[in-house]
């Protein structure tokens, strides 16, 4: 990705953030990136609402509701971008106690995806990653900001490779490094529970929303890697892409994308961007 258009720490203009950030040196803190069109963020009613969820869930106190969005407000002049905010516990002192439960805030502007589109009739070419989720359930769901286990299983992708799932220490798998994801068996849909490691995303939250408002019958549960393998139809789910259809696991070729996938997007009409 390209260097940011704008950066904000704390609702000022920077060229960087202080090195004694404890985001920096520990990972504490949360984040979500978000989808910008037209000086608009996509979702941002549920955007905010996981943030500030999340936020709590590590014991910070979240900014109030119109802060965060004055803070968003702010990059709306740039038009298409993708947005990342950031809540990073403030206090710059050595240790891993925390000294407060107040919250930085950095906001990221960036390019665009270069290819945000809910019709890539093509679909994803993605992997079974070998890296292992590790268990924490007091973590599970949020989006914090340590992702080495995303970058572990990004680092080595065969050619060609759009994405990879990783599973869980019981062989299951739980998600992408980039989204979660859903398959369909029979005409029901499936995606794992994120109860005990992985991040619950507010286009999953949308996946399931749509899947009740179309009487499609869903399970949300650990299930082994052999029932994704055999699965009718897979697709990735994220905030900045909507729904994308996985054409192949491995060796295992999906119809991308199937009738339920089809209808699913369809429902959400996720918006748009052209192909950069």
């Amino acid at each position: 990705m390209s260097a940011p258009r704008a950066i904000r720490w704390n609702g000022a203009a920077v060229d960087a953030i202080p090195a004694t950030s404890r985001g920096l040196h520990y990972g504490d803190g949360v984040f979500r990136t978000m989808l910008q069109i037209v000086g608009t963020i996509v979702d941002v009613d549920a955007q905010i609402a996981k943030l500030r969820h999340d936020a709590t869930a590590l014991g910070l106190v979240p900014p109030a509701l119109d802060a965060l969005r004055s803070e968003l407000a702010s990059v709306a002049d740039l038009g298409d971008a993708t947005v990342k905010l950031l809540l990073i516990r403030a206090g710059s002192g050595r240790g891993y106690r925390p000294e407060t439960d107040e919250a930085d805030r950095l906001l990221l502007a960036y390019e665009p995806p270069r290819a945000a589109t809910t019709t890539p009739f093509d679909g994803l070419r993605v992997i079974r990653s070998p890296v292992t989720m590790a268990a924490q359930p007091r973590l599970a769901g949020i989006k914090h900001l340590n992702r080495l286990e995303q970058v572990l299983a990004s680092r080595d992708w065969p050619d060609g490779t759009d994405d990879a799932i990783l599973g869980d220490d019981r062989g299951v798998p739980v998600c992408a490094t980039r989204g979660n994801v859903f398959w369909v068996q029979d005409g029901r849909l499936n995606t794992p529970a994120i109860d005990r490691c992985g991040v619950a995303g507010v286009m999953r939250d949308k996946v399931l929303a749509a899947a009740e408002a179309l009487d499609l019958p869903c399970r949300i549960a650990a299930q082994p890697w052999p029932l994704l393998m055999a699965a009718d139809e897979a697709f990735l789910c994220n905030s900045l892409r909507g729904i994308q259809p996985i054409q192949r696991l491995d060796d295992r070729l999906f119809g991308a994308p199937g009738p339920v996938t089809r209808r699913l997007i369809r429902h959400l009409a996720h918006p748009t961007l052209p192909s950069r």
